[in-house]
């Protein structure tokens, strides 16, 4: 029996193909940047949750500059009588270019744009959103080195495909291509989690010679069990471990019955 899921990445290549590579920030655009990351408080199906921004003027012009560079875009503008309240929110590229160039960002940042169509490709049908709210650590690593590896992928292929073929005509080719890297980066990825989170590796990272103070190593120990039993718990995940298990088995087999 296959687990596999199916991608649809439609609406995930017609959005990233036309994403245009910053080269580099300077620092008060990195720090605003970083600040309209950390700041933004997403609409909920209830209301949108207003806050004025903290911006000075420095950094409205280079707010400005970000727009241009098309990451991020206004969400909300409402005057009231503490002054004009801006919601600033990062676009699908701005959260590309976080993704892609490893750039350190909190767990939070996933469930508040769990439904950008870049995290609704690449996370949400392998990790329940609970999963990632309790991210330890460890868990975070793996998670933020898999959404790098797939968005330089998905670059490397865009570019790779584009220059020699017609994008727009041979689209239906560049997904089928790109669907299969992307899951074997996520079947990476859960048997990262699958080996790190069995027992015995769970005490090698408790034991480490970084960590000095026993009751540091119990709060850790106490961390990633639980993590273990969250991720345990999480059908999208345990769907995709059982098709890397499949994977496993058969290669192991075919290859165990080679005969000289």
């Amino acid at each position: 029996m296959r687990y596999i899921v199916i991608l649809n990445l439609s609406g995930y290549l017609g959005e990233i193909s036309k994403y245009v590579r910053v080269d580099r920030l300077n620092d008060i655009e990195k720090s605003t940047f970083f600040k309209i990351m950390n700041t933004y408080q997403p609409a909920t199906h209830l209301k949108l949750r207003r806050h004025r921004e903290p911006y000075n003027k420095d950094e409205y012009n280079t707010i400005k500059t970000l727009q241009e560079l098309n990451l991020v875009e206004v969400r909300n503008k409402k005057k009231s009588f503490i002054g004009k309240e801006i919601f600033y929110v990062l676009t699908s590229y701005g959260l590309f270019y976080i993704f892609s160039n490893l750039v350190s960002y909190p767990p939070q940042l996933l469930t508040k744009y769990q439904h950008n169509i870049i995290l609704n490709t690449l996370l949400s049908p392998y990790f329940e959103v609970e999963t990632i709210e309790h991210s330890t650590a460890c868990f975070y690593s793996v998670i933020t080195r898999y959404l790098q590896e797939c968005c330089r992928t998905t670059i490397h292929r865009i570019d790779t495909h584009t220059a020699t073929n017609n994008l727009a005509k041979d689209e239906g080719r560049l997904a089928k291509i790109l669907e299969s890297d992307l899951q074997w980066h996520a079947k990476v990825a859960a048997f990262k989690l699958a080996v790190m989170y069995s027992q015995s590796n769970i005490l090698k990272m408790v034991n480490s010679k970084d960590i000095v103070n026993d009751s540091a190593r119990v709060a850790m120990y106490e961390l990633e069990t639980t993590m273990k039993a969250n991720l345990s718990k999480d059908k999208k995940f345990i769907h995709l471990l059982k098709e890397v298990h499949a994977d496993f088995g058969h290669g192991f087999e075919e290859l165990t019955d080679v005969k000289d």
